[in-house]
């Protein structure tokens, strides 16, 4: 049985201002459970695909099908300035509309697949650049989204964070798209490239 399609682009244009395109009759399928890189110079639109496939941004004209609802999730390069007060708990129960009972277990798996040892009750602005990026990856993949959407997920990680990342992301059987200029980060697990020329 051929493997289902999960996100397709068909002739997508979009431009932030007019007559300057960053996509131009963009066309491309993801099947489920492939792992794809996106590649591209800085200022190609690689952010501004995330956040179309993401739903904030909408595309001039062409479309985006996600199929059967799929459900995304995005590991942002930045902790958000609001979210730093917040306790690793406090920060986790964010990801839900209402917090799942077994929030404290979700939490505590979350934290093992991103090799992360963190008191729940820790403050975000007290941890580290390190252990924010983890942190941050924590927090999409504790949705367990059909689509998972990394952008540069290798900063701020240490060898063995990427080691840990990789052995993840190898076993992780949905989708995975990812942002990175780590090329042997990138070889370990990606079966294709979407490259965005500027």
């Amino acid at each position: 049985m051929a493997e289902q399609v999960i996100l397709r682009f068909d002739e997508v244009n979009f431009e932030y201002q007019h007559d300057k395109p960053i996509l131009d009759g963009a066309s491309f399928s993801v099947r489920q459970g492939a792992k794809i890189t996106l590649m591209g110079q800085n200022g190609a639109g690689k952010s501004s695909l995330f956040a179309l496939i993401m739903g904030e941004l909408k595309p001039k004209s062409g479309r985006i099908s996600i199929t059967n609802g799929a459900t995304m999730a995005a590991a942002r390069q930045v902790m958000a300035r609001e979210d730093l007060t917040l306790s690793i708990t406090e920060y986790f129960a964010k990801a839900f509309a209402l917090p799942p009972a077994n929030l404290a277990s979700r939490i505590s798996k979350a934290l093992a697949a991103v090799n992360l040892d963190a008191p729940a009750e820790s403050r975000l602005g007290q941890l580290s650049g390190g252990q924010q990026a983890r942190l941050l990856l924590a927090f999409a993949l504790i949705q367990n989204p059909d689509i998972l959407l990394l952008d540069e997920p290798t900063n701020n990680l240490d060898q063995a964070g990427i080691d840990h990342l990789i052995e993840f992301l190898v076993m992780y059987d949905k989708t995975v798209i990812v942002i990175s200029h780590d090329a042997d980060f990138l070889n370990c697990f990606t079966e294709g490239v979407i490259y965005l020329d500027i």
